[in-house]
């Protein structure tokens, strides 16, 4: 079993005013050109069982969880996309902690996490290499209006292939992640922290419907974990999540997607 506070959960929030809602504002559909498909609640969506390695990326050791879930999504966007699954070195990954959040390795008073807007902005000017030596970058990104907005998730988990999630932790969450049981959330017991994560499968039925990738693993929640826990959340559009013709892997066009974002 892992000890507690074996984990570091650090990830500063930051929405301002450039922030880019995907909700209906003053009329507007979401993603104002045709907005996004339904997805039914009782549909699967899933981004990842196809992938065969959720790495710790280091955040056994550091607050990185915000770079590792980066690390997490592309892995997952490119095997669905090429069939390829993008991997990255610790190196690179501490790399990308240092220039974001100012890391400075072997110096524990510079962990202090990352915003997560900053960490987009960062993929959107530099991206990181892969151990391929590919380097994968973000081309556009924008926060959820309302991040326990359960049809919503499931609509852009569809459609962009993850949901980037900042969530607060409470201390029971590291006893369950260690055995196994699902996230659930009391609204009575405080927080400890923050934390990165990213939505990979939800589920159309059952207690637990919701999947993230943390720590190395997949964990599974409840609705109930995503509207108490969950700060903010991201849809992110990137280059990886294309098929050859173009289009993402359910069809959209990349640069209508971002056209629609606003946020480029």
């Amino acid at each position: 079993m892992l000890a507690i506070n074996a984990f570091r959960f650090s990830v500063r929030h930051l929405l301002d005013e450039h922030t880019v809602s995907l909700r209906e504002s003053e009329g507007e559909p979401p993603l104002r050109c045709g907005g996004l498909p339904a997805v039914a609640l009782t549909q699967d969506v899933d981004r990842a069982s196809a992938v065969g390695s959720w790495l710790m990326y280091l955040n056994d050791q550091l607050g990185d969880c915000t770079i590792a879930a980066m690390g997490h999504m592309y892995g997952a966007w490119s095997q669905y996309a090429t069939a390829c699954e993008a991997l990255f070195a610790d190196s690179t990954i501490e790399g990308t902690y240092s220039r974001v959040g100012g890391y400075v390795p072997g110096d524990p008073s510079t962990d202090g996490g990352c915003v997560m807007q900053e960490v987009l902005y960062d993929q959107k000017i530099h991206g990181m290499a892969d151990t391929s030596g590919r380097v994968h970058k973000v081309a556009g990104y924008a926060a959820l209006g309302n991040p326990a907005d359960e049809e919503l998730l499931g609509q852009v988990l569809d459609v962009f292939g993850s949901v980037y999630v900042g969530i607060n932790v409470q201390q029971a969450m590291e006893e369950e992640f260690s055995r196994g049981l699902p996230w659930g959330w009391d609204p009575g017991a405080p927080t400890i922290g923050g934390h990165a994560i990213c939505l990979q499968r939800r589920l159309g039925a059952g207690d637990a419907p919701l999947e993230y990738v943390t720590w190395g693993a997949l964990q599974p929640a409840t609705f109930a974990f995503q509207a108490g826990a969950a700060e903010e959340a991201w849809a992110v559009v990137t280059e990886d999540w294309l098929n050859a013709n173009g289009t993402t892997v359910e069809g959209l066009d990349l640069q209508q997607l971002l056209a629609d974002m606003r946020y480029v």
